[in-house]
């Protein structure tokens, strides 16, 4: 007997995949006998790839890990299960997983590389070996997800499945055992998404489109993920898959699908006519707005949903944006016309970019809230503010820095008034020079006294001074007179020496 880590039934020994889930079935611990002995592991498919280990499988085939004998580089192989490949239905939903994983070019989906036939009659999808967990394998030991991780994860997972949408493909088959998170310890872990083995090409009619329940003895889909539409044989649109997504949202957030039964068809019957209980009454954590995205996804009408992934990306986008939750979903790379704004060109003709300005003008744009891809399949995206948001945020400032003055000219302005300055004070002294002298006499006992000169009158007579001679007054004047010029004669030169060499 095996059974399903997932669910936990029993199944017997030749079942190699658990029909409600699709998981790969293990023996039961500590039962050697029991143990699965995969026939396919050393074979080497078309002389080009060696089988070295069984990584997992589903209900379409299983997955090796393989190597490339000429470029000795590590691949993944999904072989068709055998019993399959005479099947032409099985064998066109096999070759259509090839053809739209060959259509898709994007981070977030695994690129196929290889595809083809053995003489053996195994048929084979190489692809890019990835190392990480599924989501079933976090969520079946850490669910229910912090918020901020779970919309990072949900982030991620939209943008390869726009992409997909983009290019024409619906991947009918959305669950945690189909998204890998890589795990890497110097870069944000990176989502792919996996297993289009059920994905419908828009551009084609298949005769099986309409067969959605039963089909060599499995579901096609996983019924706890299914959309009602799917579940009721309708026509699909890319809306089926944004409720597949909004079911691992809602896993992710809760713990808990939003339907469980004892079979798969009492499953799809609640997921036509039951409505799902909201998250926040099982995690009163969960944000409102949160909540009211994730039932949006999971409305019974297509037509009421998110019409693609990345409308829902979009929507996912702006939510967190506003509750502020920190993500690694903003994957942008600068076109060729924001590049020639902040490099400049060489003389040959080549732009010199300079990392520090793009990731300067990269913090001074994410401020306007647009993301630009190039070569991805999400379209651009430019997030409108409220009006709330816009009150809540402070208006700009312009602060106006007068410019520096030059050194030079601050010297020059400092001589000019010490220069002005000093002339001043010349003139100063020049004039306390030149003021009257008052009489002065010594008395007998050596105290001198100020003697007042006398106004004159109009009418007074002048009075004679006694013992006065001409010759003595005429060398006083004189001496006086040269004492005032020689005193004025340095000053000048003074300032004619400074004026001349003011440095």
């Amino acid at each position: 007997m095996v059974y399903c880590p997932t669910c936990g039934k029993h199944y017997p020994s030749d079942v190699q995949a658990c029909p409600d889930d699709l998981t790969p079935l293990h023996a039961q611990p500590g039962d050697e006998t029991q143990t699965l002995i995969d026939p396919l592991i050393g074979t080497i498919l078309d002389d080009k790839y060696r089988l070295e280990e069984r990584l997992g499988g589903g209900g379409m085939g299983n997955v090796y890990k393989a190597r490339h004998l000429t470029l000795d580089r590590a691949v993944a192989v999904k072989i068709m299960h055998p019993r399959l490949v005479e099947d032409e239905s099985a064998r066109i939903r096999f070759e259509r997983e090839a053809k739209a994983l060959g259509r898709l070019q994007h981070l977030n989906a695994v690129s196929v590389t290889d595809f083809g036939k053995t003489p053996d009659g195994l048929v084979y999808i190489v692809m890019e070996l990835l190392q990480g967990r599924t989501l079933r394998d976090i969520l079946a030991r850490e669910a229910p997800l912090e918020v901020a991780r779970a919309v990072s994860l949900m982030l991620q997972a939209t943008a390869a499945v726009a992409a997909a949408h983009e290019a024409g493909i619906i991947h009918r088959d959305l669950k945690p055992a189909n998204i890998l998170v890589t795990q890497s310890t110097d870069v944000p872990s990176i989502v792919k998404v996996l297993d289009f083995g059920i994905a419908k090409l828009a551009a084609e009619t298949i005769d099986d489109d309409q067969m959605a329940l039963t089909q060599l003895g499995t579901m096609l889909g996983t019924p706890r993920y299914m959309s009602p539409e799917q579940c009721d044989g309708l026509e699909l649109t890319p809306a089926a898959d944004v409720y597949s997504l909004g079911v691992i949202l809602y896993e992710m957030l809760t713990g808990m699908t939003p339907f469980s039964g004892p079979t798969p068809l009492a499953i799809a019957l609640k997921q036509s006519t039951e409505f799902p209980r909201p998250p926040r009454e099982i995690v009163a954590s969960i944000p409102e707005d949160l909540e009211r995205l994730t039932l949006h996804t999971l409305e019974k009408a297509p037509e009421d949903r998110p019409p693609n992934a990345a409308a829902l990306r979009n929507e996912l986008l702006e939510m967190a944006d506003r509750l502020g939750l920190e993500h690694h979903a903003l994957i942008s790379t600068p076109d060729i016309d924001a590049l020639r704004e902040i490099s400049r060109e060489s003389p040959s003709g080549r732009l010199v970019v300079d990392l520090s300005r793009v990731r300067e003008a990269r913090a001074l744009s994410s401020g306007s809230n647009e993301v630009k891809v190039i070569g991805g399949g999400t379209p651009v995206r430019k997030h409108k503010t409220s009006s709330a948001d816009e009150k809540s945020k402070f208006s700009r400032v312009d602060v106006s820095v007068p410019a520096r003055v030059p050194t030079r000219t601050l010297l020059w302005a400092g001589l000019t008034i010490f220069v002005i300055a000093l002339s001043i004070f010349g003139i100063v002294l020049m004039n306390s020079n030149n003021r009257p002298s008052v009489p002065m006499m010594i008395n007998a006992n050596g105290t001198a006294t100020v003697t007042p000169t006398p106004r004159v009158s109009p009418t007074a007579s002048p009075t004679p001074v006694p013992n006065s001679s001409p010759s003595a007054s005429v060398a006083e004047k004189k001496d006086d007179s040269k004492k005032k010029d020689g005193k004025g004669h340095s000053f000048m030169s003074k300032v004619k020496r400074i004026l001349k060499k003011p440095f």
